[in-house]
């Protein structure tokens, strides 16, 4: 009477020996396409679409394009009598901006943030990018 009521109670059955069940892993093609996936987007993300910003930029982290596109965060610079006006009144003499490899502007400021300040490196130009003919 006493087995059958350590049977019930805990479902142990006496003399069975219970083994931990073992672990099993998901397929490798799983994995091998989780995997793809991953670097898939990665490959395809904002950061990647804007891979020429250099190191003494903040390697990308700090950098945006302007304008009205949905990856925008200010709008354009503004052509004036010094330079290209920025949103927050930073001029930049037209002389001191970098070519723009995709035809748009961008711009880097300190700590990824719009109050932050234009990213200028030491003995290199102000971290602006300009379009071929200011356009």
């Amino acid at each position: 009477m006493g087995e059958a009521r350590c049977r019930r109670d805990t479902g142990h059955i006496p003399g069975h020996i219970e083994r931990p069940r073992e672990r099993t892993l998901p397929p490798l093609w799983l994995l091998g396409l989780l995997v793809l996936v991953a670097a898939l987007a990665a490959w395809l993300s904002p950061a990647r679409a804007h891979s020429f910003y250099p190191w003494e930029c903040c390697s990308s982290q700090d950098c945006w394009p302007t304008g009205t596109g949905a990856d925008a965060r200010e709008p354009d610079p503004v052509a004036g009598p010094g330079g290209w006006r920025l949103f927050d009144g930073t001029i930049v003499p037209y002389a001191a901006t970098r070519p723009s490899p995709d035809g748009r502007f961008h711009v880097c400021r300190h700590g990824g943030r719009l109050a932050g300040g234009l990213i200028t490196p030491h003995d290199k130009p102000p971290c602006l990018w300009v379009p071929p003919n200011g356009s």
